[in-house]
């Protein structure tokens, strides 16, 4: 799942209409669309609110590492051209100076830029972007989801040419809908890592059959999961480990029976590894 995060309505309405997302049922200025996998919240300006938002949308859909984020919304740079989009790549904290650095693991075809949070607005432009919120976003988000699933993207709403004083609802709207493809190319690629965040970290149907059926202390149950995604990686059609296995009285068994199919099972190039055959299940 994905959770974007905006401080201001103006950011908020065309992604609210592209995504097709409604009101959540419950908490106020969460939007969401379960067909999609994409939420909205909507968080008000400054560091403080940015992370009371995460922290209800985390509460709210009960999140775990494998759902992604991205703090979405305007911002001011020096030169970059109004409505350029841009992929944060550094986040600074004016106030306590503290940094967050994003790992990006997807291609991009827009420029990435590192970002300071502002506690006030400030007309002084520099080589980064300014902000209000995404320090606060990166400090509630980082510790609960995995580092390249927490992103932000920013739209430069004013610079040294153009100043925020000529900023409104209006040209805030038409910037974030020209943008709408690169919003939709960065949303879809963040989707693929939590789809595939939460393939590697479903132990499988063979874990939760073994488990229900045999008594694994916690150690045991790490070392199976780790068994097993070896199986997985040299026999990836097999679909019947589990009931082969099912004349294994104790976890103790099955965790030594694996080991050793494991270490007589040859890794070839042409994925025809050696199978666990009926014979040795028993």
């Amino acid at each position: 799942m994905l959770h974007i995060i905006c401080a201001l309505k103006s950011e908020a309405a065309p992604l609210l209409v592209h995504f097709e997302l409604q009101p959540a049922a419950g908490p106020a200025r969460i939007y969401s669309n379960p067909d999609t996998g994409i939420s909205l919240t909507l968080s008000g300006i400054g560091v403080t609110a940015a992370a009371k938002a995460v922290a209800q949308t985390h509460a709210y859909f009960n999140a775990d590492k494998t759902h992604a984020w991205l703090n979405l919304g305007i911002a001011g740079h020096a030169d970059l051209p109004l409505g350029q989009a841009a992929l944060v790549n550094k986040v600074t904290d004016a106030a306590s100076g503290r940094t967050w650095f994003p790992s990006r693991v997807f291609p991009i075809t827009i420029p990435s830029c590192g970002l300071i949070t502002l506690q006030q607005p400030d007309s002084n432009y520099g080589k980064e972007l300014f902000d209000m919120e995404c320090a606060g976003f990166f400090q509630a988000a980082g510790g609960g989801a995995t580092l390249e699933l927490v992103q932000a993207l920013k739209i430069v709403s004013d610079n040294a040419e153009q100043p925020m004083n000529e900023v409104n609802p209006a040209l805030i709207g038409r910037l974030l809908r020209q943008n709408l493809p690169v919003i939709e190319e960065i949303a879809g690629q963040l989707l693929a890592l939590s789809a595939l965040q939460q393939r590697l970290q479903d132990p499988g149907t063979d874990y939760h059959a073994l488990t229900r059926r045999l008594r694994f202390s916690v150690s045991q149950q790490h070392q199976l999961q780790g068994l097993l995604r070896k199986w997985q990686t040299l026999h990836p059609d097999d679909t019947g480990l589990a009931g082969r296995l099912r004349q294994k009285k104790t976890a103790a068994e099955v965790l030594r029976h694996l080991r050793e199919a494991l270490d007589r099972t040859p890794i070839r190039l042409d994925n025809h590894a050696m199978d666990l055959s009926a014979d040795d299940a028993d």
